[in-house]
């Protein structure tokens, strides 16, 4: 097998190797906390009007 090469057209530069990750944890987190806000309203631990 050869060894793996990267893309000849695109380089990631610094900041893309440092910002995407970062911006995949937030994207998680704030999934995450939106399902537990979810399952506290369907429980009935949120305030309601």
């Amino acid at each position: 097998m050869s060894a793996r090469r990267g893309s000849k057209r695109f380089t990631p530069s610094f900041w893309t190797e440092k910002l995407v990750p970062a911006a995949l944890v937030l994207l998680v987190l704030i999934l995450l906390a939106t399902v537990v806000i979810t399952g506290m309203a369907l429980v009935g631990l949120t305030p309601g009007a």
